[in-house]
Formats: structure tokens, C-alpha cells, sequence
């Protein structure tokens, strides 16, 4: 029985390779080079002191990308939902699930602090150290506002972007066609921050 040839469409499409593997990798592998890197070549003048500026760099271009991350990410997530409840019902198991994972986290850390007792016998009695002032709980509250839209994405503070995003994401909501087609401008913002982010990666 004679085979038909299967034309390009028809073809099984090959399988992208999935390139988060390989930024495991990367990863794991500059972190050993950077052990290495530290331990052959130690002290101020060393190679690795040298090399401190790059990473500064690095750093600054990640923290650079998580607001618009943060933004886009619940503001798409927010305003694909219809119905308001829906959103609650997953923002108060998100809720849930962060108490419940800081708690675990900081049970982690009295364990382990009381266990190991990092610190101890380290002498610091030349060192000065001036502890933050606290900050009560309706000045945290006022500081999660910020004093415009654009600022809560340039200051850092994530808490406003997350707060901005909120507000956005539902207003998205009650918006109709209108708050659509936002959506469909910022779901292609998403895809530009994030090819932005695989570039510095």
C-alpha cells in the first residue's frame, strides 16, 4: 500500500526546545564558577572584587523588570476575570496560602536560629549599627498609596504596584469593550517585558 508524503503543514511540528532548562543550568553553573572564582582568587584586588560591578548590573536589571512584571501579571489576571467575586475568592486563597507560608518560613528561621546560633562569637563591639525607625501601622497603611500612578512603577516599592494593580485590574473590569481592548494593550506590554527579560537573562 503506497504511503501519501505528508506536506510541510501536515508535518508533526518539532517540539521548542524549552529554554528555562538551560537557565536552570546557567544558574547553577554560575554559581559554582562564582565559589570558584572566590576561592582562587580572594581579597580586595582579587578577580572576584573585579568582577562586582557586573553583577551589580545584573541585579539592577532584574529589579529593574519586577514591577512591570507585577503590574501586567494582576492586572491581566484581575481584569480577564468577569465576576468580582471570583477575583476575591482567589485573592483571599492567595491570602491564606502566604500567611500560611510565612509562618512556615519563620518557624524555619526561629529553629534554625536557636539551633545554630548564627553570629555567635563574632566580636562587634567597633561596629555601630543603627537599627530603622518603626513604623507604626497606619503610616505602613498610608505608604502602600502612592502620591501618583506612574511613581508607584519607578519608586521600587512593590507594595504600591501591587496596590496600583489592584485598582486597575478592577477598574478594567467595569469598563466593557473599552477595559478589553486595555487588556489586549497591556497582555502585549506583558510579552514585551517579559522578551525584555529573557534578553537580560
Amino acid at each position: 500500500m503506497a504511503t501519501v508524503p505528508l506536506t510541510p503543514a501536515e508535518k508533526p511540528a518539532k517540539k521548542k526546545a524549552d529554554r528555562t532548562h538551560w537557565l536552570y543550568i546557567a544558574v547553577i553553573v554560575a554559581v559554582v564558577l562564582g565559589v570558584v572564582v572566590g576561592l582562587v582568587f580572594p581579597g580586595k584586588d582579587g578577580l572576584a572584587a573585579n568582577l562586582k560591578p557586573l553583577g551589580d548590573a545584573f541585579v539592577n536589571l532584574i529589579k529593574m523588570m519586577i514591577a512591570p512584571v507585577i503590574f501586567c501579571t494582576i492586572v491581566l489576571g484581575i481584569g480577564s476575570i468577569a465576576k468580582a467575586a471570583t477575583v476575591g475568592k482567589v485573592g483571599g486563597l492567595a491570602l491564606i496560602y502566604f500567611m500560611v507560608m510565612s509562618t512556615f518560613a519563620l518557624g524555619i528561621g526561629l529553629v534554625v536560629g536557636n539551633i545554630i546560633h548564627p553570629g555567635e562569637g563574632l566580636n562587634l563591639k567597633d561596629a555601630t549599627y543603627k537599627a530603622p525607625e518603626a513604623t507604626d501601622t497606619t503610616n505602613f497603611l498610608l505608604g502602600i498609596i502612592p502620591n501618583t500612578l506612574v511613581s508607584s512603577l519607578t519608586s521600587g516599592q512593590i507594595l504600591q504596584t501591587l496596590f496600583v494593580a489592584l485598582l486597575v485590574g478592577f477598574a478594567l473590569q467595569r469598563m466593557g469593550k473599552t477595559g478589553t481592548m486595555l487588556l489586549e494593550f497591556i497582555r502585549q506590554a506583558q510579552v514585551l517585558v517579559f522578551r525584555i527579560l529573557v534578553m537580560i537573562m
